[in-house]
Formats: C-alpha cells, sequence, structure tokens
C-alpha cells in the first residue's frame, strides 16, 4: 500500500512544479500515472523511492517494504551477465540466492540461453526482460516503473507487457506505472492518475 499526500513538490528551481496531490495506492493494484512531459511523474516515483526529499507533505507505505525501480534504460549494470543482473538486488541483501528459483524466472522470461550474456549485447526487448526479471526476483512489495516500455517496437511492447503483467498477478505486488502513452495506462493499469498543472 502507498498513501501519498504533497502540498508541493519541489525541484532544482525552488518552486513548486506540483500542488496538491494525493493518492492511495492497495495492496497488489497496478496504478498508472500519466501527464506531459516534465510534469512531475517521474518526480513522484524517485519521492516514493526516497530519492527525492523536495516536496511538502506526507508519504505512507508499510514498514520496511522493498522497493523495486524500473525505468526505460540503464537499471542493468553492463560488466554483469544477464543472470548476474537478475539476482543483483537479492544477493547484495542476503549474500546469496536460490539458483533454482533464478532459473525459474529465467525461463519465465524467456531469456534460456541468454544468462552469460551483457546487457549491450542484448536486444530491447531482452534488455527489459532483465530489468523485470531482476525486479522480480528482489521480491519487492512495491514496483516504481518509469516509461520502461517506451523504447520498445509495438509487438515486442506488448509481449513485454503481457508478461510483466503475468508476474505482478503471481506475485500481487503494488504498482505504480508511468506513462504517457493513455493507451498502455489504460491496458496496464487498474486506475489512472492523470497530472496537470
Amino acid at each position: 500500500m502507498i498513501e501519498f499526500n504533497a502540498e508541493a513538490i519541489y525541484y532544482k528551481t525552488g518552486q513548486p512544479i506540483l500542488k496538491d496531490i494525493s493518492f492511495t495506492i492497495k495492496q497488489g493494484e497496478i496504478v498508472s500515472l500519466t501527464g506531459a512531459s516534465g510534469i512531475g511523474k517521474s518526480t513522484i516515483l524517485k519521492i516514493i523511492a526516497g530519492i527525492h526529499k523536495g516536496y511538502d507533505g506526507t508519504l505512507v507505505i508499510p514498514r520496511n517494504s522493498r522497493i523495486a525501480f524500473i525505468s526505460q534504460s540503464n537499471c542493468l549494470l553492463p560488466w554483469k551477465t544477464v543472470y548476474n543482473n537478475i539476482v543483483l538486488l537479492k544477493k547484495v541483501e542476503v549474500g546469496q540466492v536460490d539458483k533454482t528459483s533464478a532459473k525459474k524466472l529465467i525461463e519465465d522470461l524467456g531469456l534460456s540461453g541468454l544468462e552469460k550474456q551483457y546487457p549491450l549485447t542484448l536486444s530491447g526487448g531482452q534488455y527489459q526482460r532483465t530489468a523485470l526479471g531482476q525486479a522480480f526476483f528482489y521480491e519487492p512489495d512495491i514496483i516504481l516503473m518509469d516509461e520502461p516500455f517506451s523504447a520498445l517496437d509495438a509487438k515486442t511492447k506488448r509481449e513485454i507487457q503481457e508478461l510483466f503483467l503475468n508476474l505482478q498477478k503471481q506475485h500481487n505486488i503494488t504498482t505504480l506505472f508511468v506513462t504517457h502513452n493513455i493507451d498502455e495506462a489504460e491496458y496496464l493499469g487498474s486506475r489512472i492518475i492523470n497530472l496537470e498543472k
């Protein structure tokens, strides 16, 4: 669950970019966050992730929640293989991983045979499948997604969206999904929050 209430959100200039933003996301729900470019969608994700502190208000999430953040690019370490990127967050936290579970997820992601490949050798779809794997293998309570499918062609995008929905349903993870594409917002989200100046 996420309860977000912000009287004002600030960015670099010190002037509010958004005012009076309030929403609640229930456990296991997928909510799409839409709005024009530069309006503050990504900044809200960063506030929830604890990266951005420039706001007046309150944020309530369950204590000790694990949060995974997926962006459209640059969320994988280029010097680590597909397998090592997928298990990275979990390994950092607990020191070891269940290799059987990792192998099963890799199969579910359609990445079998690519475990030893590096991110720079992957197609856009393979890259995003690996990013999804990293997030879901971490077993997060909350997933924050910042336009992760925007660089994909239409066919690959739909395949990855279906994969995401299947994984999200299996794990019942609270998800806030940022997109400027209203069709994508409607397809993935149970609700849509639209930001306006």
